[in-house]
């Protein structure tokens, strides 16, 4: 059957911090934050008390966010109201997934009728989920990662998870995570000056210090000057968003750890409670 793009407002293009927030009565704690020897509460907003921007340009991270975080990143479904869920507020409002993933990942994940528009690699792509995609990587960059990529230390539970040009190194399953961590920082401040280091949860990514979240979705908002964006991410990627967008953006941190966004949801329920406010 011949696919269909129906989501009228995703064109698919081939393409200052927050204002601090006073949290009401009626919010919900979740994991804390450690600060040097002591632990701070970290506080959750209910989903139904978040702002409603009348225009929203959504911003979507996907592993954490959308879908729960597995060893497996091929196994990282989303969550079951997910794919429908994508559809409707696509169909109504322009709505991007970003995510350090490659793009041609999501294609076993989600539904090939969800033709989305979406970045990649943390802003190295942009495009459309099973559709044109375009990489912003320079030979600089390839030819530096490729360098990284042949030295990644071999060490007992630690696995890389490649991404064409680019790639990570978790170490999770690594029998002592905190001496493989150790090991993979030594390697990772070998990096040349066009590389940074993204440390995630139990992982470490090698990326080009032109490109992050920040600077893609800065990009695509310049395209929607009449629209609120709402940002919603886990990890601390999404940070560079959340300091890049306006200072009345809903920028949404899930779960527990310090952020710079305004506003906090505890999981990816939450998130699909709150993004269902949008379709009623």
């Amino acid at each position: 059957m011949e696919r269909v793009n129906i989501f009228k407002n995703n064109t698919c293009p081939a393409v200052r911090l927050p204002k601090a927030v006073t949290y009401p009565g009626n919010v919900w704690q979740v994991d804390p934050v450690v600060q040097g020897m002591e632990k701070h509460p970290v506080w959750a907003y209910p989903p139904n008390s978040l702002p409603l921007p009348a225009a929203p340009l959504f911003f979507l991270d996907y592993d954490g966010t959308l879908a729960p975080i597995v060893d497996n990143p091929k196994a990282g479904y989303p969550h079951p109201d997910v794919p429908e869920l994508l559809q409707r507020l696509s169909a109504e409002h322009p709505v991007y997934i970003v995510t350090g993933r490659h793009l041609r990942d999501l294609y076993a994940l989600l539904p090939k009728t969800l033709i989305l528009s979406a970045i990649g690699l943390h802003g190295a792509q942009e495009g459309c989920l099973h559709g044109e995609v375009q990489e912003r990587l320079t030979d600089i960059d390839r030819q530096a990662l490729a360098t990284m990529r042949a030295t990644v230390p071999d060490l007992k539970g630690v696995w890389v998870e490649d991404k064409k040009h680019m790639f990570a190194v978790h170490y999770r399953k690594a029998p002592e995570p905190a001496a493989a961590r150790q090991s993979i920082k030594a390697w990772a401040d070998k990096s040349p000056e066009v590389l940074m280091a993204l440390w995630g949860k139990d992982v470490v990514e090698l990326r080009p210090t032109h490109l992050h979240k920040g600077t893609a979705v800065t990009a695509v908002y310049d395209k929607y000057p009449e629209h609120t964006p709402i940002y919603l991410g886990d990890d601390v990627t999404d940070e560079d968003a959340f300091n890049a967008l306006p200072d009345d953006a809903v920028t949404v941190k899930v779960g527990g750890g310090a952020t710079a966004a305004r506003f906090r949801l505890p999981d990816i329920e939450a998130v699909v409670v709150y993004l269902k406010r949008f379709t009623r």
